[in-house]
């Protein structure tokens, strides 16, 4: 029962200082955001002071005799600018919402009537601002009118900026109070804190560590009693000895487990890859192959490369040349990435294109066999057998100096079997180390993420065989276990 008052206490007291530590933290992040706020009321109302000014100079520019009519329509076309955006930050601060910052401040009334005396200046401004643009569209100018419309401008500029002074200051006075409030806050809040403390000294450590006293004492005498039953305890070894045999059992269980779990990350990790790859391949063919294109058609619509130097023109040539090269290797890397035929058409129409791709820009002789007719399988098992077709292809083109190449997709009994062929110079498996081990590596781990089995057959000066057999339910299921499996995980 005294154990549980002193706890009783002692978490009385840990809550009162975790609260009042809380509640000063939440103070000062709302001053914090209140003193942001506060400065981008302050950017805003200086930048009216500077706006103001910019069109009174402009006004003043636009009704000079020295200024040519061409000058006079683009000072008049940034002077609506300038007006509109003017009008708008001064409507927005007398309102409180500043929909530049989405913020939402309201007005003290001191502000208020501020803004309110500054108002009639403020109009007066915007209307002989917009009268003065009118008069600038006229084919005659009426310079009268322009110097008197300029004549009110400045004499209620120099009030509006008064007024503007004003409410800038009204606004730091204001933003100082809160800091003033807050400080007072704070000061009591660590008044009550450090009052809290020496209670909680008084009444809960003080008692406790008498309590700790008396108990080490009872541990004491414990400690002879608990050598007295020593004895019992190695008769108990026996058993315990007998646990250790099935946790190591449990342990051998919880890493199998561990380990199909670190397959289905795994699986997890490809996924993401490939939708990384998609990613990236479609903005390489809608940005940067958009604007390539658009780069290459300005140059083709040039119509005046016969007034260049010839220099000029060779060099103009080959920036054209260069253009379509890039723009070719960009399609080539996007299609490499995620060709778009493989999600749209499947495995059969990807493979199709690939073997013809390669064939073109390699030269090399490859060809795709197929009995399937217009069927899809698991998107899972698309991605991964076309990976391990474009691998295999890959690394024969590079490394095997193949002149043939070959590449089958077709039943085998119960199993989707790809198979890729090349006549090439081949290699001795016993050393893989050597020869492209990571990619080997790839396709083999490729492989088990979709329950099927790879196969290297090489011999050297006998070219090699590549070949994955995955098992019908899983090329034919719309979701792969593994996946499913994730989803369940995280």
């Amino acid at each position: 029962m005294v154990t549980t008052r002193f706890t009783q206490r002692y978490i009385v007291a840990l809550s009162l200082v975790a609260g009042l530590t809380i509640c000063g933290q939440f103070l000062i992040h709302r001053q914090l955001d209140g003193q942001t706020s506060d400065a981008y009321v302050l950017n805003y109302a200086g930048r009216q002071r500077f706006q103001s000014q910019q069109i009174v100079k402009d006004a003043l520019l636009m009704t000079s005799q020295v200024i040519p009519a061409a000058s006079v329509d683009g000072l008049a076309q940034t002077q609506r600018q300038i007006l509109a955006r003017w009008e708008r930050f001064h409507q927005e601060l007398m309102s409180g919402h500043l929909t530049d910052l989405g913020l939402t401040i309201p007005n003290s009334p001191a502000i208020q009537a501020l803004f309110q005396q500054a108002d009639p200046h403020f109009r007066a401004i915007r209307d002989q601002a917009h009268h003065l643009l009118t008069l600038a569209n006229r084919p005659i100018r009426d310079s009268r009118a322009e110097q008197a419309a300029v004549q009110i401008i400045l004499e209620h500029d120099t009030l509006f900026l008064h007024q503007m002074d004003a409410i800038v200051r009204q606004y730091s006075r204001e933003a100082e109070h809160k800091i003033e409030r807050l400080r007072t806050i704070e000061n009591w809040l660590l008044m009550i804190t450090l009052v809290v403390l020496v209670l909680e000294a008084l009444l809960i450590f003080g008692p406790a560590v008498r309590m700790i006293r008396k108990a080490v004492d009872r541990l004491t005498a414990a400690n002879q009693q608990a050598e007295q039953t020593n004895k019992a305890l190695q008769r108990t070894n026996r058993s315990l000895k007998l646990a250790q045999q099935q946790l190591m059992h449990e342990t051998a269980l919880r890493h199998k487990q561990q380990l199909t779990e670190q397959r289905i990350r795994l699986s997890a990790v490809v996924q993401g890859q490939e939708e990384e790859r998609r990613r990236l391949s479609r903005e390489l063919h809608d940005g940067i192959g958009q604007m390539l294109t658009g780069a290459k058609l300005l140059s083709e619509n040039v119509r005046s490369i016969d007034q260049l130097t010839p220099a000029d023109q060779t060099t103009f040539g080959k920036l054209r040349t260069l253009l379509v090269r890039i723009i070719q290797e960009t399609r080539h890397v996007s299609n490499n990435l995620m060709p778009p035929v493989l999600s749209d058409f499947g495995l059969l129409a990807a493979l199709r294109l690939f073997a013809e791709n390669q064939h073109e820009q390699t030269g090399i002789e490859v060809s795709f066999q197929t009995k399937l007719i217009d069927i899809r399988f698991n998107p899972a098992v698309e991605i991964g057998l076309y990976r391990i077709a474009q691998e295999a292809v890959n690394n024969a083109t590079k490394h095997a100096n193949a002149s043939r190449i070959s590449v089958s997709l077709n039943w085998r009994g119960e199993q989707l079997q790809l198979r890729v062929h090349d006549d090439g110079c081949g290699f001795q498996y016993a050393f893989p180390a050597t020869i492209h081990s990571q990619g080997l590596h790839n396709m083999r781990e490729r492989a088990k993420l979709l329950d099927g089995n790879f196969r290297l057959l090489t011999r050297l000066q006998a070219g090699t065989t590549v070949q994955v057999s995955v098992p019908t339910g899983v090329a034919t299921r719309s979701v792969m276990h593994s996946i499913a499996a994730i989803t369940q995980i995280t």
